[in-house]
Order: structure tokens, then sequence, then C-alpha cells
């Protein structure tokens, strides 16, 4: 039965599909296949714009692995073992591909779980302190913009309601779409809802070389109907072979067609074979990079999904590190969240993300709508830009500069929150003093406000 709604769900889209929708759809494709931002069309860069506004994302890790607090899809073993030996570890993988997949043990694949208990997990997933809305509102207290919620990870499990698999969330005891309940939380909240999809899938029979045409299919479905079932999609984050640009594995163009059908105004990034929308460094914060969207993505404890509570968790310093340098970079951060297996979210994790909200409802100004530069990050600190102003956010007061190399400009205010700080502009820039009192526990926010607009000032 759910084979054949599957087909007539296809089959309507199909249908539906009008003249416009072709011109649309042929446009965006064109502009997945430009890498920076002022060379794509307008329209990709006109509904681009509430990503690099947003400058915060919540990325959501979560599946059955969290009920033995091991690693996402990575700790499975695939042969018949103790899950002691750690002995080669033949993962399903695409033999034509230019890269391979990752076939040693990594330590933060470790522990390794027998195949006999991972794939037995979701039997035993019943997450019944999940609550979406909840999850929803602590990412507004925290100042998120958007959500990327895992919807498939390597390991094949589908966290929502799939027509086209039996392995998907209602096998499990707790028998609810999680997708689904996330997805309506957004829309009532008015946050933007976006899907991780992996093409990877190493549960699927025919994720091979040898069988991919099928399996691409089976994709191209699951998208579709993630796409048409929890729409407004407004992003999806895929998954496998960042660093293989052949086009031809994943059958780019058929697939981004049928996503920009469904969803003309989607933002894709750049990991299924062409540049897409963005990029996406990994456990890293990206380069100031004025010219290209990105967005890195990035955990609070060097790990994907829940480890326990014996792993630990970044000071929330760091969190400030990410979010700063991201905003100055002129890139987002994507901060990953990992719930427990009862659903809820790691109260050490809570608590770091309640501190960034209440920072930025001070000083939001200086992240949201702003682009980085025109000062490079540094030791001391990073800056944004924004009009007329120029925002100076100091983490590091032992490494500020006695002379800012801001010069050009007439300044006509330099505040710190309320108050007005005093400064001496000179030929060769900018002098001033921030007494204690008025700098921040965390980041310290400047405003420079000067005479012109300084969206097209060259970095320096």
């Amino acid at each position: 039965m759910k084979r054949f709604i599957a087909t007539l769900l296809t089959v309507a889209l199909a249908l539906n599909a009008s003249p416009q929708e072709k011109y649309g759809t042929e446009e965006a494709w064109a502009d997945a296949q430009i890498a920076r931002l002022k060379e794509k069309s307008p329209t990709a860069q006109e509904r681009s714009q509430w990503f690099r506004e947003a400058r915060l994302g919540m990325f959501i890790h979560w599946n059955q692995s969290s009920v033995v607090a091991a690693e996402i899809s990575w700790s499975k073993q695939f042969y018949d073992d103790d899950g002691e030996k750690l002995l080669h570890n033949p993962r399903p993988t695409l033999k034509h591909c230019k890269a391979q997949e990752h076939t040693d043990w990594i330590s933060w694949f470790k522990p390794a779980v027998p195949k006999e208990i991972y794939d037995h997990l979701h039997k035993s997933f019943y997450p019944a302190m999940y609550n979406a809305d909840s999850i929803v509102h602590t990412s507004m207290q925290a100042g998120v913009k958007y959500i990327v919620m895992v919807t498939k990870h390597h390991d094949g499990f589908c966290m929502w309601d799939s027509e086209y698999t039996d392995y998907d969330i209602m096998s499990t005891p707790f028998a609810r779409d999680i997708v689904s309940e996330m997805a309506d939380a957004c829309h009532r909240h008015g946050m933007k809802f976006c899907i991780y999809y992996s093409q990877r899938d190493w549960h699927h029979p025919d994720y091979s070389s040898e069988n991919l045409p099928r399996y691409n299919l089976y994709m191209r479905n699951q998208i579709k109907e993630l796409l048409t079932k929890y729409a407004p999609v407004a992003g999806i984050f895929f998954d496998a072979h960042a660093w293989n640009k052949d086009p031809e594995v994943w059958e780019s163009e058929t697939l981004f067609k049928e996503i920009y059908a469904i969803a003309p105004d989607i933002l894709i990034n750049n990991r299924c074979g062409v540049p897409g929308d963005y990029y996406t460094p990994e456990q890293r914060v990206g380069s100031i990079d004025m010219e290209t969207m990105w967005e890195s993505c990035m955990t609070f404890t060097g790990e994907w999904s829940w480890r326990g509570f014996a792993n630990e968790v970044i000071p929330v310093e760091k969190c400030f590190d990410y979010l700063i340098n991201c905003a100055g970079g002129n890139g987002n951060l994507l901060l990953n969240i990992d719930p427990l297996p009862t659903g809820q979210i790691d109260p050490r994790e809570k608590s770091r993300l309640k501190i960034m909200g209440e920072w930025l409802a001070r000083n939001g100004e200086a992240i949201y709508g702003t682009q980085g530069g025109f000062l490079r990050p540094a030791d001391w600190g990073v800056s944004t830009r924004k009009g007329k102003n120029l925002y100076l956010l100091v983490k590091d007061w032992n490494s500020f500069p006695a002379l800012l190399p801001i010069t050009g400009l007439k300044i006509k205010e330099i505040t710190v929150g309320d108050k007005a700080i005093d400064f001496k502009a000179g030929k060769n820039g900018v002098e001033l003093s921030v007494p204690e009192s008025c700098r921040d526990r965390y980041v310290t926010v400047i405003k420079i406000t000067t005479n012109r607009d300084l969206t097209d000032r060259e970095l320096l």
C-alpha cells in the first residue's frame, strides 16, 4: 500500500507542473551551478537574502543511536563482531566515485556498536519527552533564525512516516512522526524549517555502484515526499561526497529540478556535486569570504549525536567564538544540538543557548543582517557592518589595538550599549577607550556610526 500511494504522489506532482514552474526550474538549476552570489541571477540573490541575514541556525542530529549514546550512523559495525576488536569495517560505498567513504575507525566513531544491536535500536526508541514546540521555543530564546533537522542519516533510518520504507519512525514503539511535529512547530512559531538528508544509505539494498540509479530514484521520491508533506521547507542540507565534484553520482540535475518544481525558493548546500547556494565548513569556522555564502556547522561536544553526560560540553565562551567569527567572516553558524533518548535537549547545551540568546537580545544588531568586515578577524575579535554602522565585537581586550586602522571616514559617534565613548580620529586611524564598567562579560559590541554606507568598503 505504501508503494502504491507513493506512486500516486509522484504522478500527481508531475501532472501539476506548469510552464512557469518549468522556466523557474531551469533558471534555478543554472544558478545552482554557480558559486559566487553576484554571478547568480537576481532571483537567486533575492531568495537567499533571509539566509544571509539570519546568521544563526540550529542543527538537530538525533535518531535511535541515542538509545546507546553512540555516534549517529558512524558507530555502526557492518560485520558480525562483538564490538571490541575494531577489525576492518567494510561500510557500503560507491566504488566508482572519485573519493571513498571512511573505512578506518576514527576516534569519534567509537565505541563501535555491533550490527545486531545497532540494527534493532529503533525497537527501543521511545522519546517520551519529545516536544517540538519546546525545542523551537528554546531555539527562539537563543536567537536562532532557522532549524535544520536530520531526517535521514547515513544509517538509512527515517525520522518521518515514509511511504517508501518501513525502516522509519513508525516502526518504533513511539510511532509518532517526529519530522512532522517539528515542521508544524516551526511553521506555527515563524521559524524557518530546513531538512538534512544524507544521500548515503547503509541500510537500503540498492545503495551500491551497480544499483545506484534505482537507489537515486528512491532518494528523489523521499525528497519529494518531505518537501510535499512538510511544506514549506526553506532549505536542504545534503551530506555526501562534498569533495566529489561529479554531479552524475547523484544525478544532480534531475534531483535539483524535481526539488525546484516543488519548492522554487528553497536553498541547497554544496554537498551534492554542484555548488548550490552555499558551502559548508564542518567543525571549523570558515575564513572571511565576501563572494560566496557559507555556513559552518559546529557541535557542543565535538561529536554529532548524544554521547552521554560523561561527554564534556564546550563552555559558552567557545559558543560566542563560533558565533562572532562566523558573522565577522560573512558566514552563518549552524550550531548542533543532540537530543537525549528522551527527546529533551541536554540541559548543559540548553543553558549555553539561553546565555547566547540573552546576549543577542542586547547585541543582535551587530549580528543579524550584517556583512562581515571591513576589518578582518583578529585575536581581539571581529567586525561586522550594516549601512553606515561598523560594529567591533571584542572578546580579548589584551590584544585590542591602540590604533584602529579606520581612515577615510567621518565618525559621528561611538557607543557601547547606550553609553557614548570618547574617541580620537586622525589620519592614521582611530583611538578609543572603553571603560571596564561598559565591557560585556562575553563579547563587547562597539558601535561606530560613520557618514557613509560601508557595504562596498574593501577589507582591511
